[in-house]
């Protein structure tokens, strides 16, 4: 990395169902809030030029790329077509040391191919992991894998826990809590992967505190929760989709009459303070963690604001030098990753 004081973040302009009409202006505004901030457009040219400002906002530089990958392109085709996509060059500018950390709101699958092969793996850690904070009672609760990992063996959710501690710290220094997915608190439920990762884990001087069921999670009942891909992905989505028709149907209770409409307008200043912790916006942007470096997948339908959450996401990663403090924790905790 060229000496400089500032963080550098290369921006895949393509990625997601927007591209450059929510990319580029999300970019502007994470400039104008941040002053110690440089941003590296990586995109086609001609599509970039209509939404850039009439003046110079300094800081901002265009890689111009070939083409941008399909949405939901499969790891081949990434592997075989990327070379010179918005996303390959935005994560080689990082693998080059050019940027400290990249963001993407293509392909998840494209992102993984890319990012081992561009970035490579940290020592000790077999495959990469998805985390996302979620709305929980106390605040938020951590949670991976949310999908790139739909099966996995009880070293490699051992890792994820050595990884989600380290990428999820808390306010006042303290270790945050760790548990581990399952269908029953007892030492005795769960299948045999789970079971062995649970006696693993007690043995790690990481904050574990045991088996949490899918209720606690939203209790928020442990700042950190793993588990596989597959049911971190449902848990995901099944939870948006809860919250989405709990306030549809909120919303219709209170226009079905005047006794609720009025109600509803006393009621609107706590009902909306309640929204503004359940907005989507401010929990985009999912760290891919356990690459050498920080990449940070956004959400495919993110807006303006939640494509620059999760810009300020991969900043945050950066500045704490995320990926370091995985490889010495992994290094101190002696955990070598099976070839």
């Amino acid at each position: 990395m060229k000496t400089t004081k500032n963080i550098v973040l290369a921006l895949d302009v393509h990625g997601g169902d927007h591209g450059a009409a929510v990319t580029i202006p999300a970019a502007l505004d994470v400039l104008a809030s941040q002053a110690n901030v440089e941003i590296i457009l990586c995109g086609i040219k001609k599509e970039i030029e209509p939404h850039l400002p009439n003046q110079d906002p300094g800081r901002l530089t265009v890689v111009e790329a070939s083409h941008a990958l399909a949405s939901d392109a499969r790891p081949v085709e990434a592997l075989r077509r990327g070379r010179g996509s918005s996303l390959w060059l935005s994560m080689e500018l990082v693998a080059n040391e050019r940027a400290h950390a990249c963001v993407s709101a293509g392909s998840t699958a494209a992102m993984l191919a890319l990012g081992v092969k561009l970035l490579g793996m940290l020592p000790g850690i077999e495959r990469p992991a998805l985390m996302s904070r979620i709305p929980s009672a106390s605040g938020h609760t951590s949670l991976l894998d949310l999908g790139a990992n739909l099966n996995v063996n009880a070293n490699q959710l051992v890792q994820f826990a050595i990884m989600g501690s380290v990428a999820s710290p808390l306010d006042d220094g303290s270790l945050p809590t760790v548990a581990l997915l399952n269908v029953g608190h007892e030492d005795s439920k769960g299948d045999s992967v789970v079971r062995e990762a649970h006696g693993m884990l007690n043995e790690l001087p990481i904050n574990y505190t045991g088996f949490i069921e899918g209720h606690d999670i939203f209790a928020g009942k442990a700042d950190v929760a793993v588990c596989d891909g597959f049911s971190g992905n449902l848990i995901l989505k099944s939870g948006e989709g809860l919250a989405k028709m709990f306030f549809r149907h909120l919303e219709l209770a209170f226009r079905s009459g005047l006794p609720a409409r009025i109600g509803g307008v006393l009621a609107k200043p706590a009902l909306e303070r309640v929204l503004e912790r359940f907005e989507p916006t401010k929990h985009n942007g999912a760290p891919l963690l356990g690459l050498r470096s920080v990449v940070v997948k956004s959400h495919g339908n993110a807006d303006r604001k939640a494509m620059g959450h999760a810009i300020l996401e991969a900043l945050e990663e950066a500045r704490r030098q995320v990926p370091q403090q995985i490889e010495l924790m992994i290094q101190d905790y002696s955990i070598e990753a099976d070839v």
